[in-house]
């Protein structure tokens, strides 16, 4: 009985979430690196390649970018001092 009540809030964004964060001004969000990862980390000497560019950047980069933002999410949810829809972690 006790924990029908919670099971009905599961999954509703909270009312007063926007009050939590309109006082936060964060300056050093982050670098975007959706588009620029492997350009900043790997060799100009292997874009030379077609094929391996094509490679890199179509297939392989999306997979390294999914891999960064699942760790992000496991830091979020298993930080007990931050709320779980919190996205300000770098």
């Amino acid at each position: 009985m006790i924990d029908e009540g919670r099971n009905r809030r599961v999954g509703f964004p909270s009312l007063y979430q926007v009050s939590y964060t309109h006082w936060e001004r964060l300056k050093n969000l982050g670098f975007d690196y959706g588009e620029e990862l492997f350009k900043k980390t790997f060799s100009n000497y292997m874009f030379k390649n077609p094929h391996l560019t094509t490679f890199l950047m179509e297939y392989l980069q999306p997979i390294m970018v999914k891999y960064i933002n699942t760790v992000k999410y496991i830091r979020i949810y298993y930080n007990y001092a931050v709320p779980k829809d919190y996205q300000k972690i770098n």
